[in-house]
């Protein structure tokens, strides 16, 4: 059985579409803050493409997701990235969503990203999960993470882009999980072959990550002074309705567009030289130059904070 959590309009392919509103397409009409209508160990595949940030108790859908998932079944979750202001005051966001989440969502310690996702972290363990009091704890194993960036940040490389979305506002407006549902031991290798496979995605994800891509590497440059212009003009498209006397939104939108410049923005000279070509091991070597180094966090926070959107020395 394959699940799609708060469908919407657009049901992923395959699945059984859930949502409170009978849409066209909806196989299930039913309020997922409550207990979901299947058996234990059920599913495949679950899906919930930004429908997570509106429930009440975000621990109880999680437990319902792994309780109705087989052992090894994908989870793949879409949700609005936290640090946008925008984000922070919608009032029907009950739920936020960040690079630290699912760390709250496994006791296990072994991860598959970089250590440089969770480096404005103390804590040196990767999980920060502890038990519930008369909650069976869950599994949900990271295998991976991705992020969606603002246009304004297309010049910046890799490593750029993971000091500046953690450290500042409104540089990233997504993030897309992907989990292992464990319920039995799994071997390390196992893991990252799991992590290493293609994954099923929301095809907007797709254009999106073209998008940003052809920003990043086409002929395409976007000037930083209209970012306000595109988060207005991008919230204005994708508002959310409530139902009467109900505090679960009405809809989701399954499909958000792509935050892009407005046709009157003029592109910046595409000679400008361009760094996001970086070797993965460069940015590595970065990265622990940067951990190793007195007071680093401090210096390179203020040299990144110093540094305009689209601006490069």
């Amino acid at each position: 059985m394959r699940i799609d959590l708060g469908c919407g309009r657009q049901k992923f392919p395959g699945c059984i579409g859930i949502d409170l509103i009978p849409y066209d397409g909806v196989d299930l009409v039913h309020n997922i803050n409550d207990p979901l209508p299947f058996n234990d160990n059920s599913a495949e595949f679950l899906i919930a493409s930004h429908s997570l940030q509106y429930v009440h108790d975000l621990n109880n859908v999680l437990r319902e997701i792994y309780r109705v998932c087989k052992h090894k079944a994908i989870v793949c979750i879409v949700a609005p990235y936290a640090h946008v202001t925008a984000n922070m005051v919608n009032p029907l966001y009950k739920q936020q969503f960040n690079e630290h989440s699912p760390r709250y969502w496994t006791q296990d310690n072994h991860k598959l990203i970089g250590d440089e996702e969770h480096f404005f972290s103390w804590p040196s363990t990767w999980s920060l999960a502890e038990p519930i009091p008369g909650a069976a704890p869950i599994d949900l194993r990271l295998i991976r993470m991705e992020f969606f960036y603002f246009p304004e940040y297309g010049a910046y490389d890799d490593l750029e882009l993971v000091l500046l979305r953690q450290s500042q506002l409104n540089v990233a407006y997504q993030i897309m999980y992907h989990f292992l549902v464990i319920k039995e031991p799994v071997s390390s290798p196992d893991l990252e072959m799991w992590g290493s496979c293609e994954l099923e995605e929301p095809l907007y994800i797709k254009e999106q990550r073209a998008s940003f891509r052809n920003l990043r590497y086409g002929d395409q440059w976007v000037q930083t002074e209209h970012l306000s212009a595109i988060l207005d003009a991008d919230h204005s498209r994708h508002s959310h309705h409530v139902l009467e006397g109900s505090t679960t939104p009405s809809a989701h939108d399954p499909h958000p567009a792509v935050p892009g410049p407005s046709p009157d923005i003029a592109p910046l000279d595409k000679k400008r030289p361009h760094r996001s070509g970086r070797s993965t091991k460069a940015n590595q070597s970065r990265l622990s130059r940067y951990s190793r180094s007195k007071n680093g966090s401090a210096k390179n926070k203020s040299r990144i904070n110093k540094k305009k959107p689209g601006k490069r020395n």
